[in-house]
């Protein structure tokens, strides 16, 4: 007895002939091993027209420098390192705006943390571009940023890791797979 012996007759049919091998022509066969015979042929009597992949190796010293700056660059800026480049330009911009800008400040009770950012809709969400600073009873953290009047979702970096605002509203939309925090700015105040 058969597995698909309770099938219908024309489902059993399609059944069998998908089993059988499949034929393969002789002249198919025949150009193939003609065609492999020929490249081998041609690979010993001339080296340099054999098919084979190279890469210049000058090339290759690029690639693997142009990875290796990237990754350098990834970690320096994932351990929160500082430097003079651009990316700590956002911190300036920000304190140095409250005049034209509402001022807000930021804070967030984390006495066990070692290093704490602000990130944003109003940053880029650059955990560079604002550190938080501690406060003098060593468990609140806080930063001041003259925002415009509008609506931002933010979120705090605490070592490393996302956390939102537990003393703010949650934001509707979940962007980074941490929820964040809303804020409203209206013209006078927050």
């Amino acid at each position: 007895m058969r597995d698909d012996d309770h099938l219908p007759i024309e489902l059993r049919r399609a059944v069998d002939a998908l089993r059988e091998t499949p034929r393969i022509r002789p002249e198919w066969i025949a150009s193939i091993t003609e065609r492999a015979a020929a490249d081998r042929i041609d690979a010993v009597r001339s080296p340099a027209n054999a098919r084979r992949w190279s890469l210049d190796a000058r090339v290759a010293i690029a690639a693997g420098l142009v990875c290796v700056a990237i990754g350098a660059g990834g970690m320096y800026l994932a351990l929160g390192g500082r430097s003079a480049s651009p990316l700590n330009a956002p911190t300036v911009a920000a304190t140095a705006s409250l005049a034209g800008n509402t001022p807000v400040r930021f804070t967030l009770v984390a006495p066990g943390a070692v290093k704490v950012q602000l990130v944003g809709d109003f940053n880029a969400w650059n955990p560079v571009a604002l550190p938080m600073r501690r406060t003098g009873n060593g468990s609140t953290w806080e930063v001041e940023v003259g925002l415009a009047p509008g609506r931002y979702t933010y979120a705090f970096v605490v070592d490393g890791r996302l956390a939102r605002d537990p003393s703010a509203a949650q934001a509707a939309s979940d962007d980074f797979g941490v929820p964040s925090s809303v804020l409203l700015v209206k013209g006078g105040g927050t």
